[in-house]
């Protein structure tokens, strides 16, 4: 049983689940040849094959419908170990199989798509790293030469910058 966007679809699925830690640009070789791994976070990706039963066709074309439709992301409630994950997630194709039988009836099988976290399911907070031994650096995203901060009670303080040291005489 899935949900999508609060929808719980009771219909028959394989779930297929992968779990990508993903490091951020500066992981890589160092000069000591050890490896240094800046993890960002672990994202989810599920793959999901549907089996619509006959008698079905209309929640199936409803499901189709939401699956197709031209958004940022869906929310999904999925199986997660001995429970769920609700994780906001984009569809990026769906995949089906047109039939028709003998007797001149149509429908449609073999209905698969792909669920990509948007965000991690998994990630630590600066305090968490911290306390892995991950050097604090604060998230700034244009630093000035002489900027000073100071990581107290949990959150970063800007301090006041030295004093441009090109310009002092002695």
């Amino acid at each position: 049983m899935i949900t999508i966007d609060g929808i719980v679809w009771p219909i028959p699925c394989k779930i297929t689940r992968e779990a990508e830690i993903k490091p951020s640009e500066i992981s890589g070789l160092l000069l000591d040849k050890s490896y240094f791994n800046d993890v960002i976070g672990t994202y989810m990706t599920y793959t999901i094959s549907i089996a619509v039963p006959l008698d079905m066709r209309d929640q199936y074309a409803q499901i189709y419908e939401i699956l197709t439709d031209p958004v940022d992301g869906h929310t999904f409630t999925l199986p997660y170990n001995g429970s769920t994950a609700t994780i906001t997630g984009r569809v990026e194709s769906v995949q089906d199989e047109y039939v028709r039988l003998s007797g001149g009836g149509v429908y449609w099988r073999g209905t698969q798509f792909t669920v990509i976290a948007n965000h991690p399911t998994k990630y630590y907070s600066l305090s968490e790293a911290l306390t892995r031994g991950r050097a604090p650096l604060p998230e700034v995203s244009v630093p000035h030469e002489g900027d000073i901060w100071h990581y107290t009670d949990g959150a970063w303080e800007y301090g006041s910058g030295y004093d441009d040291a090109d310009e002092i005489y002695y």
